[in-house]
């Protein structure tokens, strides 16, 4: 049964057929030839997949998002992230994955982020005297923190996969992505400093920092109201995406001006089409789920990969390896659902927390925005630059490599990814 599911799957991707359709198809085609079941099974088991509450705090957060951009939020963030690092060696660079951290606690999502603060920061980077593939680059591998830094919604998905607090997600999302933020930062003094890029600005005056930090406080509003009301205890996570998108509505209408409504419809649009997209995944990666853990497939991969070793150093390795090369191949929604379930059972036979485990399984598969062939920051760099695809793929290779040694750190050192979950629940 599993041979079929997964062959089939596959061999559909290979053909270039959309991911949620293959998933589908092939969960069909198994269903039907390896179980004899009614095809009745198909819609209840995609129903039942996606009937949970927390699944409602994606489309919420979407929205946030994108009204933020539309209402050219990120301007006042870039602003800031000037005035804090713009200075240093490398300061501009800095700026963007600094933003970047800032509209990533907004969106949640890596493109967003891409395309909020790269098309900004990309002309302004090549103006001021860095390479156009070093502007590509960094703009690119910022926003994989999108995902990373909370609201997270890959962390929503296996949050509810693995039946996993969201809200210790989201705070094990924090010592991630700052260690992430903090590599990249460290990457780009000194590829600054081997190119000889110029320095673009000078110290701030605390009167200066003050005066950026209050220009940005409505776009900083909307992270704290949202993660602070979690973390408080206030309101759930899917709450807290309806209050976000009321604050930013107000926000937009009544004090910055930047919305109307025929930008509030087309948020509406673009949210409905991508929160009907994601969904589809969900549905169909849930039946594809369903039918691979009906057939015994955990236990299967399980019993291999513990008989290929029982080291745990070396089966974390190899979990990594796994989600790498999965992350280069497949949506990251529909790669939670399809192999959480399968890897759970290795976790826990090896004593990993399961927070731990969902912040290695999303730093994995966010990584593969950065590859092709899913390489979504990708696609979405390379024309805000004019890079072709091939150029703005290799102008990330250096963060790549910088993001790795971040994910080999947060797997061998829980510490990291659990030091604010414990500090908040002890």
């Amino acid at each position: 049964m599993g041979i079929v599911l997964i062959s089939s799957l596959f061999i559909l991707i290979a053909f270039n057929m959309p991911i949620g359709f293959a998933i589908g198809i092939s969960s069909a085609l198994t269903l039907v030839f390896s179980y004899h079941k009614p095809l009745l099974l198909i819609p209840q088991r995609m129903v039942v997949g996606t009937d949970k509450f927390a699944l409602m705090a994606i489309p919420f957060f979407i929205l946030i998002g994108i009204l933020m951009e539309k209402g050219n939020i990120s301007k006042t963030l870039i602003e800031l992230a000037t005035k804090l690092v713009g200075f240093i060696t490398g300061g501009l660079s800095m700026v963007v994955v600094l933003a970047s951290m800032f509209f990533a606690a907004i969106s949640g999502s890596g493109p967003a982020t891409v395309a909020a603060i790269g098309s900004i920061t990309i002309p302004e980077m090549v103006k001021k005297g860095y390479s156009k593939q070093f502007a590509t680059g960094i703009a690119a591998s910022a926003g994989a923190l999108g995902p990373i830094i909370p609201p997270s919604i890959p962390m929503i998905i296996y949050g509810v996969t693995a039946e996993v607090s969201i809200t210790k997600l989201f705070l094990g999302g924090f010592g991630a992505g700052f260690l992430l933020v903090g590599i990249l930062i460290i990457i780009c003094y000194f590829k600054a400093k081997k190119e000889k890029v110029p320095r673009t600005g000078k110290i701030s005056s605390l009167k200066e920092l003050l005066f950026s930090l209050w220009e940005a406080k409505y776009a900083l509003g909307a992270p704290i109201i949202v993660l602070g009301g979690i973390y408080g205890g206030i309101f759930t996570p899917t709450e807290a995406g309806a209050i976000g998108c009321i604050y930013t509505v107000i926000i937009g209408f009544l004090f910055t001006k930047s919305l109307n409504f025929i930008k509030l419809k087309e948020a509406l649009l673009q949210t409905a089409e991508l929160s009907a997209m994601i969904m589809f995944v969900i549905a169909n990666a849930a039946l594809f789920g369903w039918l691979m853990t009906s057939g015994g497939v955990p236990q299967m991969v399980s019993n291999f990969m513990l008989g290929i070793s029982s080291n745990k150093i070396i089966l974390l390795l190899l979990i990594n390896f796994l989600l790498l090369i999965v992350g280069a191949l497949m949506d990251t929604v529909a790669a939670i659902i399809i192999l959480v379930p399968v890897l759970l059972p290795i976790a826990n036979q090896l004593n990993l927390d399961p927070t731990h485990f969902g912040i290695i399984v999303v730093v994995n598969l966010v990584i593969g925005y950065l590859t092709p062939p899913v390489g979504y920051n990708l696609y979405i760099a390379s024309p805000l630059s004019g890079l072709s695809f091939e150029e703005t793929s290799k102008s990330v290779l250096i963060f790549l490599g910088g993001a790795i040694i971040g994910l080999l750190m947060l797997t061998y050192i829980p510490s990291i990814s659990l030091f604010f979950p414990r500090l908040f629940f002890r």
